[in-house]
């Protein structure tokens, strides 16, 4: 039978969600736990690979797995994990269910504070420039679209394409800084930490907000923002139809 999962993690201390020789990872923590629970290894496929440092609040995976160990696993998973991860949620599936083929778009929030707070700073970046919420909503807005993403996604990722379509942003303030949404069908390797330095280069005034369009339309990395640091990224909601 498939199973379901939803996760969350602090991506702090993990390199990442795939699984590396060496190397302490959220797919290899996983996949450590259901063998101790089944006595077997079972694979477990997530939704997409989320970078070292990157968070999930709403991280989705699949396993299959035999109807006798659905109870044992439903119980007895999280409290096999680490404290800087947990399964939210588990459920049964079709058993065509792919937890990243199935998908159909994501949204990701990147977090920015005007200066260091200790509760947060795990999951946040401190930027020292005054910015301006007005250029860096404008600039979210021009981002909304179906477009060629290559001037804000990192090289070799090996993709075949760079089209994406972004279906809704946002930035929003408050008393310790700005948040900044994305939603999109898919996202490239690098996308949202270079889009969210990018409107933080358009918020301090060194470019305007129609930066952006042009971005979308040359194709020209190099007058992008710099990639922000991986901690004030996370995953939020992966959506199936």
């Amino acid at each position: 039978m498939r199973v379901r999962l939803l996760v969350e993690y602090d991506g702090t201390e993990f390199r990442g969600w795939q699984i590396q020789p060496g190397e302490r990872t959220v797919q290899g923590e996983m996949e450590s736990a259901l063998e101790s629970m089944c006595n077997r290894r079972v694979s477990v496929t997530g939704s997409g690979r989320t970078d070292a440092g990157v968070h999930a609040a709403g991280q989705v995976a699949h396993i299959d797995i035999y109807p006798k160990e659905m109870e044992r696993i439903s119980k007895g998973f999280s409290s096999l994990l680490p404290d800087d991860m947990a399964i939210l949620s588990v459920s049964e599936v079709p058993d065509d269910f792919h937890s990243r083929f199935s998908a159909v778009s994501r949204l990701y929030r990147y977090r920015v504070t005007r200066a260091s707070h200790p509760l947060v700073s795990r999951y946040s970046f401190t930027s020292d420039i005054p910015l301006d919420t007005g250029r860096m909503q404008r600039a979210a807005v021009l981002s909304v679209g179906s477009a060629d993403w290559k001037a804000m996604a990192k090289e070799g990722s090996g993709n075949s394409d760079w089209l994406v379509d972004v279906i809704g942003t946002g930035v929003s303030e408050d008393r310790l800084g700005w948040t900044l949404f994305i939603h999109a069908n898919r996202f490239l390797r690098g996308l949202v930490r270079i889009w969210a330095g990018t409107l933080l280069r358009i918020g301090s005034g060194a470019e305007p907000p129609e930066l952006v369009t042009e971005l979308l339309k040359s194709g020209d990395r190099s007058r992008a923002g710099t990639s922000l640091p991986a901690r004030g990224l996370t995953l939020l909601k992966v959506r199936y139809r």
